[in-house]
């Protein structure tokens, strides 16, 4: 998300994103984009019951690898680093194979 997309479309993203079994959010990545819109992952987050939303990809990966199970479908989405979130539940992984 960027700031004024996520301020344009708060409404529709809470909806979606209630979709999947978890949501698990970091922070908006304002790419090139200050934060003049004065909007926060942790209002999207408190639209969609059962979310959480990190600081850190680290968190993110962190919370993700202590409550997946055998079987479940983890997907990464969103714009800029947010792959790092998903290299780093892989490395994790496989070290602890």
């Amino acid at each position: 998300f960027t700031y004024s997309r996520t301020k344009k479309l708060m409404d529709d993203f809470a909806e979606v994103l209630q979709i999947p079994d978890e949501c698990v959010m970091t922070e908006i990545m304002g790419s090139r984009e200050v934060n003049t819109e004065g909007v926060y992952t942790s209002q999207l987050a408190a639209k969609i019951p059962g979310s959480v939303w990190f600081n850190t990809f680290d968190e993110v990966a962190d919370y993700v690898l202590d409550h997946a199970q055998s079987g479940d479908l983890v997907i990464t989405l969103g714009c800029g680093d947010i792959y790092k979130a998903a290299k780093l539940m892989i490395k994790r992984l496989e070290e602890n194979k």
